[in-house]
């Protein structure tokens, strides 16, 4: 015959064990939203704050800085929509990221998406260094350019100028992807070196780390002769 009290004793033992399971489940859960919630803080401060509960905004006025993970943002107001985490932000701006530093004149901040939107007078600056150390910084002047500062991706538009050590990189837009190191060129390319030679098309992809050029479309090329 089956022995009843070891079959309830295996039942009780897989209950607690699918119990323990389930608790060590909820707990890594927690930890883990837990983790999330802190990486997504943003701390603001300013000389005065002005908060409309009808409309569910605050506006910061005066030394204006916000932070965020690794970004620290400086400007002389900032409006935001808290329920949406969203932030017209103007006056001296000034946004610094590890390498990456960026001016403009206004700027729209998604706190959520961690995108952030500059527009009038933009410069970027990309803090690098040569094969020996020698600084090698990537200049970026734009009207308008979009950052996603957790993967560092940058999308320029209007006016486009690019410097970089020998090279002086004029398009309608372009976008760096950080992670492949390179910049797409699109509309009415023209890269420059500084020993004369030039290069221009329609689109283009510039590998930053090897310096090497990719030019499609109506290209047309110029060459200094000694």
């Amino acid at each position: 015959m089956i022995n009843c009290r070891k079959l309830n004793s295996g039942k009780w033992l897989l209950m607690i064990f699918f119990g323990i399971i389930f608790i060590y489940s909820i707990s890594i859960i927690s930890l883990a939203q837990e983790e999330e919630k802190e990486e997504s803080t943003v701390n603001l401060s300013s000389n005065s704050v002005v908060y409309d509960k009808g409309t569910d905004k605050m506006v910061f006025t005066g030394n204006v800085q916000i932070t965020q993970d690794d970004i620290v943002l400086t400007a002389m107001e900032a409006e935001f929509d808290v329920d949406k985490k969203v932030g017209q932000i103007n006056g001296n701006i000034k946004m610094i990221q590890s390498d990456i530093t960026i001016t403009g004149e206004f700027l729209e901040a998604f706190l959520n998406d961690k995108r952030y939107v500059f527009s009038e007078k933009v410069k970027l600056i990309q803090a690098r260094k040569g094969e020996e150390e020698e600084e090698d910084n990537i200049i970026w002047d734009c009207n308008n350019l979009e950052i996603f500062t957790d993967t560092k991706n940058i999308t320029a538009s209007e006016n486009v100028k690019i410097l970089k050590k020998d090279y002086n990189i004029t398009t309608d837009k372009a976008v760096y992807n950080e992670a492949l190191d390179k910049i797409d060129l699109t509309g009415r390319v023209r890269i420059e070196e500084a020993n004369g030679r030039w290069i221009s098309g329609d689109n283009a992809v510039f590998y930053v780390e090897t310096e090497r050029l990719e030019v499609q479309g109506n290209v047309e090329s110029g060459i200094n002769l000694d």
